[in-house]
């Protein structure tokens, strides 16, 4: 059988061997192994212990040294239907792509961050940056392919994440946010030589041409990118790549060219990493990881600060793409009569907005200037989604359940079978006499939402979930 390094273009392998030197064999043979499968605790749901101390899959894990919320996976069992991953648990994430968050010090802050995750699709990022940074943040999830940007929704939702603004824009477009966020995070587009174990068909669409072409994207990426921090803030650029010319040739064109200061990982990083070939600045504070030094595929990552003592911020509005008001009397209304019947408390209507016909839970600390610089762009949530005016009717969303399942009163637990005909469609019987609404659970965390009626549970699992 044809072994995957010998698949590897001839320009490619001189590239790598001038890379690794005498560690060109090491970094061979990993690639003729099997790939690396890991996830992550969503720790905005369930602690780490608690996860170890209740969860079957945890008997199949290892702990990463880098990430203490962050497993390897050590069989080939499919989790991605099992409960721990439909409530929001886990998040099935590759182990090197935790790098770049673990290597940022984000949850070394004690402050409310903005914060800006500028290439997020599917969401890992995201989610992870999410459970590490300090409560009252908010973070800007972008993804500028809508098909891929409702992906990410569809995981933040799952995760049951409360802080997250989806954006759904050209990185260009975001300019109104100059000088504006704490950290930004860009994963950016790359030739992905850290995928090949992973995703062997992306061999054969590596050329020299497309890293060219891969590089001038970032360089484009990050003057924008870098505009957006503000004055002491953090940019964190990763790819999944190797070569010097999207990793290092980057890192140096930003330095040469920004007022940006190189920054030092944590220790637990460089164990499984190896230093840089940089030019400016410390060679051991850019990091890449291959999958003979660690557990994982690939990833390099660097971590600037912006070194301006004062930035200008540029919220400001012009076009009013969409409207995004708070809710008016006759909304409130409907919201108000849908908490008494159906939750242990009512919303403060100072935080609900609406958007169309959708009302969405605002993150915390969301204020007029956001709320003003968010009608220029395209977007598709503003923290949850609670639900949606419909003739004249409120109709909560899937979102509700997943991120608000402990305010219901009524939470049904699912037995197994059950769980099988929820995830189906299927309506369910129940003792529950009151009219409502309700969210199932299983262990005790959410599933999705029912409809209470005449002691049955008409099911709300939307249909593009079912299974």
């Amino acid at each position: 059988m044809e072994k995957l390094s010998e698949k590897l273009p001839i320009e490619y392998v001189s590239q790598m061997k001038e890379l690794l030197g005498e560690d060109y064999e090491n970094y061979e043979r990993a690639l003729n192994e099997k790939p690396v499968r890991g996830l992550r605790v969503n720790k905005v749901k369930i602690s780490v212990s608690e996860f170890l101390n209740s969860s079957e899959i945890s008997k199949n894990l290892t702990k990463l040294g880098y990430a203490e919320d962050g497993f390897v996976l050590d069989d080939d069992d499919k989790i991605g239907n099992t409960a721990e991953h439909l409530t929001g648990q886990i998040y099935i994430q590759e182990p090197s792509s935790m790098i770049p968050v673990c290597s940022s010090g984000i949850d070394k802050e004690d402050r409310p961050l903005l914060i800006l995750d500028l290439c997020a699709s599917p969401g890992g990022k995201t989610g992870q940056i999410a459970s590490r940074a300090p409560e009252g943040s908010i973070i800007f999830s972008n993804e500028i392919i809508k098909s891929r940007a409702e992906i990410l929704q569809s995981n933040v939702e799952r995760l049951g994440l409360k802080n997250v603004v989806i954006l759904n824009e050209e990185p260009k477009n975001l300019k109104i946010f100059a000088g504006v966020f704490d950290y930004v995070f860009v994963d950016a587009p790359c030739s992905g030589e850290g995928m090949f174990r992973k995703n062997p068909e992306t061999i054969n669409e590596w050329s020299s041409e497309n890293v060219e072409r891969c590089f001038e994207r970032q360089k484009e990426i990050l003057e924008i990118a870098q505009n957006l921090v503000c004055a002491g803030g953090k940019l964190v650029y990763s790819t999944c790549t190797y070569n010097k010319f999207e990793d290092e040739a980057v890192v140096d064109w930003l330095l040469e060219n920004f007022n940006f200061e190189l920054q030092d990982v944590p220790e637990e990083i460089k164990n499984v990493t190896i230093s840089s070939n940089i030019t400016h600045g410390n060679k051991d504070f850019a990091r890449k990881f291959l999958p003979y030094s660690g557990a994982g595929e690939g990833q390099f990552v660097a971590v600037f600060e912006n070194k301006d003592e004062m930035r200008k911020t540029a919220l400001y509005s012009k076009k009013h793409y969409r409207s995004v008001s708070q809710i008016g009397q006759s909304e409130n209304k409907l919201v108000k009569e849908f908490a008494a019947s159906s939750l242990l408390e009512e919303f403060s209507w100072r935080d609900l907005y609406r958007v169309g016909g959708s009302i969405f839970f605002a993150p915390k600390g969301f204020n007029t200037e956001l709320q003003t610089a968010l009608e220029e762009l395209k977007f598709l949530a503003v923290g949850v989604k609670i639900g949606t005016i419909e003739k004249g009717r409120f109709e909560p969303s899937h979102n509700i359940f997943m991120a608000l399942a402990d305010k219901f009163k009524h939470k049904i637990e699912l037995t197994p079978e059950e769980l099988k005909k929820y995830m189906h469609g299927e309506e369910l019987s129940t003792d529950i006499s009151a009219k409502g609404y309700g969210v199932v659970t299983v262990g005790g965390y959410g599933v999705g939402g029912v409809k209470i009626v005449q002691n049955r549970l008409k099911n709300l699992y939307p249909r593009g979930l079912r299974i």
